[in-house]
């Protein structure tokens, strides 16, 4: 394992420890053992490595994690989150959160979490490639992925291709095992991937908002009434999920008034097409051309 003093704590986060201050708030409403809830709340393994790649005519060495938080049930579930603000921290937190989203939902996974730390928008799709590559490939080497030992997902950054080149080169690396696929999720239909997987986020971040402005109770104190129809909504990110969450919003009736992204925002009082804008974006780069 690779050690950089500037990976651990150099960016002054401590979103790691905002989640155990959370836990351990909720903790003591409960009858349980203080060494049981320690070992639920700590990260059981945590792997961070740096591996060179080729870009133009030199190196550059990338800062990679994967952490697992817990392997009470298994396989561990988790994105890989493509970006240079990416840091060990953030990614414990994340795997952190994995755990405990899929226990309070009674779905059997144990939580993890990637982070690869890159801005994937100053690389080729060469280069890109390369670096997923490697990535699967020091995973498979210490054997932190498997399908039912720890499976990847898309995260901020990464999407069905980056999957389809991690469940390639597992696939490539264990010859004749027959469920290689399933090492991975939210790959493309062509490599076993699921239908409605692209829109799953954004569709349940536009369920979830849909059913908070039901409850009477938290409406009124806003001063506002229930029901999602008229009410005017400002969507930050034109990605996988933002794009699919303002989408659906707007089919549950309500206005998308604002769409932000990197390159800035806009708005409209009256309503923005979220298609159209998408469309745009898409043929442009940019939502203010």
């Amino acid at each position: 394992m690779a050690t950089n003093n500037n990976l651990v704590g150099g960016d002054n986060t401590n979103f790691f420890g905002d989640v155990c201050k959370n836990f351990d708030y909720a903790a003591q409403f409960t009858q349980h053992n203080a060494g049981l809830l320690d070992q639920i709340k700590s990260c059981n393994s945590v792997y961070r490595f740096r591996f060179p790649i080729r870009k133009a005519d030199g190196f550059e060495v990338i800062d990679a994690w994967r952490v697992e938080h817990s392997q009470h049930q298994s396989p561990t579930k988790g994105g890989i989150r493509y970006s240079e603000m990416v840091n060990e921290d953030e990614v414990m937190a994340l795997a952190a959160l994995m755990t405990y989203k899929c226990a309070i939902v009674n779905v059997p996974f144990g939580g993890a979490k990637g982070g690869i730390k890159i801005n994937p928008k100053n690389y080729t799709e060469q280069e890109l490639e390369n670096i997923t590559r490697r990535y699967t490939v020091e995973l498979v080497k210490k054997n932190f992925i498997g399908p039912s030992i720890d499976v990847p997902a898309p995260d901020y950054g990464s999407g069905e291709r980056e999957m389809s080149w991690i469940a390639d080169t597992y696939a490539t690396m264990n010859p004749g095992q027959l469920d290689a696929m399933g090492c991975v999720t939210g790959k493309p239909i062509a490599l076993h991937g699921i239908q409605g997987r692209r829109e799953a986020t954004g569709r349940g971040v536009a369920i979830a908002i849909r059913e908070c402005v039901e409850v009477a109770e938290d409406m009124q104190k806003l001063g506002l009434g229930t029901g999602i129809a008229g009410k005017r909504i400002i969507v930050q990110g034109l990605g996988n999920v933002g794009y699919y969450t303002a989408k659906f919003l707007s089919e549950f009736g309500g206005i998308i008034v604002g769409l932000c992204e990197f390159e800035g925002a806009i708005y409209n009082a009256n309503g923005l097409d979220v298609e159209a804008v998408f469309q745009h974006r898409k043929a442009t780069g940019s939502i203010l051309n």
